[in-house]
């Protein structure tokens, strides 16, 4: 039988149609892997800003880009998935996630994500990998690249508490702060060193993460029942909904350089379940300067649920007028 013990498939006959169930030994490093092509519609857009709690009004009417414009991570789903397009994924854990946001990406274009297997390696006993990826436009326009760590489940139920204890070798190159530059001109105002951001809450709700994540038999996002015997209390919310609320976060402080020009790394320390509350906080942590001479703020971020334990931690950055 195949991964899942209630799929009507073999995994023989998988294999022979070409999609064997992903594993550690399956993957190859180098493998390359290919979306479909998404068209960007106003009710895409809407279902998201619903899941994610971000109705900013450049993504509704025009704005500094001209017309509406989409989440800078609308489409973080289409990287995730690239290995579906490959592989059975019985389930796994996302650990890491890395973008950087080259342009905005505007209502109604096209959009195809690539990517390849970047390293492949054990960590703390546990399987992870990487996967480099770039969603372009069909004329070639790059929109937006990064990484994608994720862990395998080696077994059939997830690590104790499916906790990914801070995993993934590779990250961002540490920035070095430039003593010169304490404040520069955000969205909201001036943004200064060691400024605390106005927190953003979310009480998770099953329906968002039905959405964001669509409905399927045997999800740990969407089956209860599934969850609890990959050994999780309830169901989970991906962990790319908390890099939406820092998208909002951002876009809010810094907007336009963070929408285009902006990064942003977040590692998922610890399952979102469904009905968790939380809170995420951003703090300036300093400025660098462009090659055009505009500053970069630098921003620390962090997500803790109602019990006091902390799920994502991170950074973002954006370039400031």
């Amino acid at each position: 039988m195949s991964a899942n013990p209630h799929s009507r498939f073999s995994e023989e006959t998988l294999i022979a149609a070409g999609f064997p169930t992903i594993s550690y030994d399956v993957l190859r490093v180098g493998q390359q892997f290919r979306s479909d092509e998404r068209l960007l519609r106003p009710e895409d857009v809407e279902a998201y800003a619903y899941a994610v709690e971000d109705e900013d009004p450049w993504f509704f009417a025009p704005g500094p880009f001209g017309g509406p414009i989409c989440h800078p991570t609308i489409l973080a789903n289409q990287a995730l998935l690239l290995r579906h397009n490959h592989f059975v994924v019985p389930a796994g854990l996302h650990a890491r996630m890395m973008f950087h946001f080259h342009r905005a990406l505007p209502l109604g274009v096209r959009a195809r994500t690539t990517g390849m297997v970047a390293e492949k390696y054990w960590r703390r006993e546990k399987p992870y990998m990487a996967t480099d990826f770039e969603t372009r436009a069909e004329d070639g326009t790059l929109f937006v690249s990064g990484r994608f760590v994720q862990m395998l489940f080696a077994k059939d139920t997830a690590p104790p508490a499916g906790t990914t204890e801070g995993s993934n070798r590779a990250g961002e190159a540490v920035a070095v702060y430039d003593p010169s530059i304490q404040a520069a001109e955000g969205r909201s105002g001036s943004l200064t060193v060691g400024e605390t951001l106005p927190a953003e809450q979310r009480t998770i709700q099953q329906r968002q993460i039905d959405i964001y994540s669509g409905v399927r038999p045997y999800s740990i996002h969407t089956d209860k029942a599934w969850a609890r015997e990959k050994g999780f209390a309830n169901t989970i919310a991906q962990g790319m909904m908390s890099t939406a609320y820092i998208s909002k976060l951002m876009t809010r402080a810094v907007g336009e350089g963070f929408v285009a020009g902006g990064a942003m790394e977040a590692r998922f320390l610890r399952p979102m379940l469904c009905g968790d509350t939380l809170e995420i906080r951003g703090n300036v942590a300093g400025f660098t300067r462009e090659p055009d001479g505009r500053p970069r703020a630098h921003i620390t971020v962090a997500a803790h649920n109602q019990r006091g334990e902390q799920t994502m931690a991170g950074g973002a950055s954006g370039i400031c007028s």
